[in-house]
């Protein structure tokens, strides 16, 4: 979040993506708690298969 906020003041037309395990998001990302914390926090999340270096989906 602090980096989020600092590169906001830096340079505020920059969005950032956190980038996740595809599985990672299937088995943690997918949870409802989970779910309502990425929207409080606005997250951008990037989702990657890693062992192909493929992004899957951009999530805004």
């Amino acid at each position: 979040m602090l980096y989020r906020n600092l590169i906001s003041l830096i340079e505020p037309e920059y969005q950032i993506y956190l980038a996740i395990k595809d599985s990672i998001y299937e088995n943690f990302f997918q949870r409802e708690s989970i779910q309502a914390i990425v929207k409080i926090n606005q997250l951008l999340l990037l989702v990657v298969e890693m062992e192909k270096e493929k992004i899957l989906q951009w999530i805004d």
